[in-house]
């Protein structure tokens, strides 16, 4: 008996080896590969995005945002996460300022990717409104308004973590949170502001729109100007960007929902070491998972956009002769 136990034992601190393993092998590689692909590809967005033409366009505006709010977080969050998850080391548990902000930061600078896409889903809709009030809320000043509003806003809604964070002892040394309430409750809070809440506004917002399109399709006339024809062409690709876009994080933040609303509703439930290994498994892909979403827009524009292309391309040409 005492052998069968002993064996039992043993087989499954292997399988918790083995998981703990496939963690941290498979966050050496798939950080590598998200900091390449997102500091790339975000650059590239930039890139296109404040080309002069599109630099006052208020859908670009938002896309710009996101894409400089993602490429910054990147470059900072993910490293970080390699040295603690890939390497264990933890350069946060030095200094409490350095625990609490790097939370902090972790949290408003990934929100704020996902919001800026939001808005960009609304700018669309409003700018496809047959409304011409309604199309006015679609401009260069509303959106130069909006984005530090934006900013701002992500700041206090996420101002607790500040408070919450701090160096705990037992049973290792981390930076986390020593308030089971808070816990749950910053979990279910980050699922609304980054999960759930924006992949719901941009679907909504992504139907209104089509709906929009289908009222206001007319059948062209010769009355209609070339200025008039290639406005209406670009305001269709950047209303594909937006919709392809939207769907794309949409899904990828809804995985990562998934992942923190399992979390939070297990959060007081008693868990055996081996089904905490697989629940810090099950945690790693879905946040994976949402990374290589942002790491990765700028496929997303280039497949769903032609102008996207030309204007990359073509502001290389303008480089190059």
């Amino acid at each position: 008996m005492s052998s069968s136990s002993t064996t039992t034992s043993a087989s499954v601190q292997n399988e918790i080896n083995t998981i703990n393993s496939i963690i941290v092998i498979s966050t050496r590689y798939c950080s590598l590969i998200i900091i390449v692909l997102g500091v790339v590809c975000n650059l590239l967005n930039i890139y296109v995005f404040t080309r002069p033409q599109l630099r006052r366009n208020p859908c670009c505006m938002y896309f710009l945002s996101s894409s400089i709010t993602t490429l910054v977080y990147i470059v900072i969050n993910v490293p970080l996460r390699l040295l603690q998850m890939g390497f264990n080391i933890d350069p946060m548990l030095d200094s409490l300022i350095a625990c609490k902000f790097k939370y902090f930061f972790t949290y408003t600078w990934r929100s704020l990717s996902v919001w800026f896409l939001v808005h960009a889903s609304v700018d669309r809709f409003l700018h496809s409104s047959s409304n011409a009030n309604v199309r006015r809320w679609s401009s260069y000043k509303i959106a130069r308004l909006v984005i530090p509003l934006t900013f701002l806003v992500a700041q206090l809604a996420y101002a607790h973590v500040l408070v919450f964070y701090e160096i705990l002892t037992s049973p290792r040394r981390t930076c986390s949170i020593g308030n089971k309430a808070y816990n749950i409750f910053l979990g279910i809070w980050h699922v609304i502001t980054y999960g759930t809440g924006p992949a719901l506004l941009m679907l909504i917002f992504s139907l209104l729109t089509i709906r929009h399109v289908r009222q206001r399709r007319i059948i062209p006339t010769a009355s209609h100007s070339i200025e008039e024809n290639q406005r209406s062409s670009g305001d269709n690709h950047f209303l594909r960007m937006a919709l392809a876009q939207c769907v794309f994080i949409a899904i990828a933040t809804t995985i990562y929902a998934v992942g923190q609303w399992y979390t939070t509703l297990t959060a007081e439930q008693s868990k055996s070491s081996l089904q905490v290994a697989i629940d810090n498994l099950f945690y790693f892909w879905t946040g994976t998972i949402s990374a290589f979403g942002h790491a990765t827009t700028f496929f997303i524009f280039t497949l769903s956009s032609k102008f996207f292309r030309e204007q990359l391309f073509r502001r290389r040409r303008g480089r190059i002769y």
